[in-house]
């Protein structure tokens, strides 16, 4: 597909040389290789067309910028490299490019998102599984969740991709929404909503209004809904979507005699699960625990709005599993499991965590290595205190990290004010065959490093 056959319909002016896509296209100029293209996104800090001649250096074959930034000698120096010039900021010149090239995909059957406080990124990598040998799925890639992510991901999709499997987040109203009016999913989820990024979202009922957003979708057919979250699920039914499919313990598709065991490096959940079609199924996977079957029946639901049935997607489940920094269980130098949920955390990601470290079967000790959970607002001190009560009723040591900790009476002796003490402290334990550290933290908490120092 060419470029110019967007550019017009997109409200963009095309200078230099027509591309084919699906191109990849970089956001970072320090990424940007030969033949990629780039985005001068204008940032609080950095302005990224201060970077066009370090990509035009390094070979890029787009460059997508604003029309008022635009040097006629860019052009010059590098004929081979297309110009795309927004007559407002990128990110909308992008968006509009990626809404057109998504509406031409000639073999798009679905455009499916998910949202959600807790577990989208699972939930996408878990359908991305179920559905890969039945479709051809492009899926976003990291933490490309905004609306810019969406539009970089989109327009690197083949030209013979089926399902486009995007991952929709947010820290403010209106942002999931923008998402939408460019990229409007036929098929919506939404994981969980509880109080996280309360800075932005101000309470529980602004994350519930910023999560359905995404069921203002123009082209929705299906709405996927947690259902054991009743809040959650009268928001939704609010908006009125064409079907409504519940997952959870409840709902059409959901789990029962769900039990969870440490056995010998990883943790097993055991499940009998129902599919859409009403067929249940007996499961046993290596899941970081119990609250792993949320997005996984999301996920199941969303299969399953998609025609598969509950064998086709039973016999697909052995591939659904933990990603690193998100319940991957990695084994340290000294023969300790090291449960890695480094990338993020929240309150109820938190607690579920520690209800795992409290289960059966861990033969050592319970080590916690808690990183502080940020943009929590005025709400931070209490839902700190919340956490580390549970984390003192199942641990046997405990070390936090995060100015947030100082706020909680009793945490003084636990505290770390840099990494490297952290580490040297945890070494210091000798933790050893039948221990299981679990690392937790918001991703400002570089806690990877942790994980990095301590694994073999």
């Amino acid at each position: 597909m060419k470029l110019s056959e967007l550019a017009a319909g997109a409200n963009v002016e095309l200078r230099g040389p027509d591309l084919d896509l699906p191109l990849v296209i970089r956001v970072d100029s320090r990424e940007t290789k030969n033949g990629e293209g780039f985005v001068a996104l204008r940032g609080e800090r950095v302005d990224g067309h201060r970077f066009i001649p370090d990509v035009l250096k390094a070979g890029a074959a787009l460059v997508v910028c604003e029309a008022a930034s635009f040097q006629e000698e860019w052009g010059e120096q590098c004929p081979d490299c297309a110009f795309v010039l927004t007559p407002e900021r990128c990110e909308y010149g992008l968006a509009r490019l990626a809404s057109a090239y998504a509406a031409s995909l000639p073999e798009l059957k679905e455009i499916v998102a998910i949202t959600g406080s807790v577990g989208k990124t699972s939930t996408k990598n878990y359908t991305a599984a179920l559905l890969e040998d039945h479709f051809r799925v492009h899926k976003t890639l990291g933490n490309y969740n905004t609306l810019i992510g969406c539009g970089v991901m989109v327009l690197a999709a083949p030209l013979d991709t089926q399902v486009l499997l995007l991952e929709m987040g947010a820290n403010h109203k209106g942002e999931i929404a923008e998402i939408v009016r460019y990229l409007p999913p036929s098929a919506a989820a939404i994981t969980e909503a509880v109080p996280v990024h309360l800075e932005g979202f101000g309470s529980l009922e602004g994350v519930l209004e910023a999560k359905t957003e995404i069921l203002d979708s123009s082209a929705l057919r299906c709405a996927v809904v947690n259902g054991d979250n009743a809040l959650l699920a009268s928001h939704a039914a609010k908006k009125a979507p064409p079907q409504t499919i519940l997952f959870g313990r409840s709902g059409q598709v959901c789990f029962s005699q769900e039990r969870c065991v440490w056995e010998k490096d990883h943790f097993s959940v055991d499940a009998i699960l129902t599919g859409l079609d009403g067929l249940s199924f007996n499961t046993s996977l290596a899941l970081a625990g119990v609250h792993q079957l949320y997005p996984l029946c999301c996920a199941i639901a969303i299969a399953g709005h998609l025609g598969l049935s509950s064998r086709e997607i039973a016999a697909s489940l052995p591939k659904c599993h933990c990603t690193a920094g998100r319940g991957e269980v990695k084994i340290s130098a000294s023969g300790a499991a090291i449960l890695d949920e480094s990338y993020n955390a929240s309150p109820a990601a938190m607690k579920a965590s520690l209800v795992s470290m409290g289960g059966k079967g861990i033969p050592g000790r319970r080590m916690l290595v808690l990183g502080e959970m940020l943009e929590l607002g005025a709400a931070t001190k209490a839902l700190h205190e919340e956490v580390f009560a549970c984390a003192r009723e199942v641990s046997d040591d405990i070390f936090l990290y995060g100015s947030a900790w100082r706020l909680v009476d009793g945490t003084e002796r636990y505290m770390y004010d840099r990494i490297e003490d952290l580490i040297s402290a945890v070494d210091k334990k000798m933790p050893c065959e039948g221990d299981v550290i679990l690392i937790k933290g918001s991703l400002g908490n570089h806690l990877d490093r942790v994980v990095k120092a301590l694994e073999l």
